[in-house]
């Protein structure tokens, strides 16, 4: 009995190890077209081997979270109608937030540049429609795109990003997806940093 729990908890600690070290994948599609507007957040460890997302849309907002391709869990976003409610908490005193604002902006900082520097983007695609009420703006906004387009393309190669003038109507339509991937093990130490520097603050 005590073998079995045993390698019980190796394996758990194994696994635990390995989520850590093996980076997780984060995808992330945005699509907006006309009035309608939609999310995805999509996550997974282990290479896949467990994972989630999030959706956003009009109809529905809801979580769910997968291990080996079987639904563990399924929860809408929404709050419940039928919660109790819960003790007050005292109201923010945002003047004392602001008097640590340098102190918090350091903190945000310092997690900021530990995120930037353990990302990768591993792809970036899109489509982007734009148009303003003057055709002459809208040629001047998507020659703007281009060249930010272009200085992306610079330093992300991955990056494909398709601009598409609207001369005849107003519209900013867009279909973007964006896939990174972030080991949690360079993150432990900025996020304890980042909360003990915040914890007095809130």
């Amino acid at each position: 009995m005590i073998l079995i729990l045993l390698a019980v908890l190796v394996i758990f600690a194994v696994l635990i190890a390995a989520a850590l070290i093996i980076p997780v994948e984060i995808a992330i599609k945005l699509i907006k077209e006309r009035s309608m507007a939609e999310g995805r957040i999509s996550f997974g460890f282990l290479k896949g081997t467990a994972s989630g997302h999030v959706d956003f849309s009009p109809e529905k907002r809801e979580f769910r979270l997968q291990v080996l391709g079987v639904t563990l869990l399924k929860r809408p976003l929404e709050k419940r109608a039928e919660e109790k409610p819960k003790a007050e908490k005292p109201p923010t005193d945002w003047k004392e937030v602001a008097g640590h604002a340098d102190e918090l902006y350091a903190a945000g900082k310092e997690l900021a540049g530990a995120l930037v520097k353990n990302v990768s983007i591993k792809r970036l695609e899109g489509r982007v429609k734009v148009g303003l009420s003057d055709p002459a703006q809208t040629g001047m906004l998507v020659g703007f795109l281009y060249a930010g387009s272009g200085i992306a393309k610079a330093f992300l190669p991955e990056a494909r990003l398709e601009i598409e003038p609207s001369f005849e109507e107003e519209q900013m339509d867009a279909d973007l997806e964006l896939e990174l991937s972030l080991p949690l093990f360079k993150m432990i130490i900025p996020l304890i940093r980042f909360f003990r520097r915040t914890r007095k603050i809130f």
